[in-house]
C-alpha cells in the first residue's frame, strides 16, 4: 500500500459548510448512546434554508410531535448538550398552524 505523507503545514483547510454543521446535529441526536433509547427522539429533519433546519423530535412526558427550530452555524455543543431540557420548558412551546405534522414547535433560533 503506498504511503502518502502530508505537511500539515501546507495543506489547506477546508471550509465548514453548513450542511457539514447540519450533519452533526443529526449524527449526534441520531446516535447518542448505544444500549439506551435516546431522549429526545428524532423522528425527522427539514432543511429550511441552508443554515435554518427544523428537527422533529418526540420525548417523554409530552405528547405528540415537537418541531425544533435550529441554526447550524449557532453554538451546537450548548446546543446539543440543553435540548433535552430546554424542549420540555413549556414556556418555549408555540403552536404552529403551517405544519401539520407538530403538535408544537420551539424556536431555537438565538439560543
Amino acid at each position: 500500500m503506498p504511503l502518502i505523507q502530508v505537511d500539515p503545514s501546507v495543506a489547506e483547510t477546508a471550509v465548514e459548510s453548513p450542511a457539514d454543521r447540519a450533519f452533526v446535529i443529526l449524527r449526534t441526536l441520531v446516535h447518542p448512546y448505544t444500549e439506551v433509547k435516546p431522549d429526545p427522539r428524532l423522528l425527522g429533519f427539514l432543511c429550511w434554508e441552508p443554515d435554518l433546519l427544523r428537527l422533529y423530535v418526540e420525548t417523554e412526558g409530552i405528547p405528540g410531535v415537537t418541531a425544533v427550530d435550529v441554526r447550524p452555524s449557532g453554538a451546537l455543543t450548548a446546543l446539543l448538550a440543553a435540548l433535552p431540557s430546554v424542549i420540555t420548558e413549556e414556556d418555549r412551546m408555540t403552536v404552529d398552524e403551517m405544519d401539520p405534522h407538530v403538535s408544537h414547535a420551539i424556536d431555537l433560533t438565538y439560543w
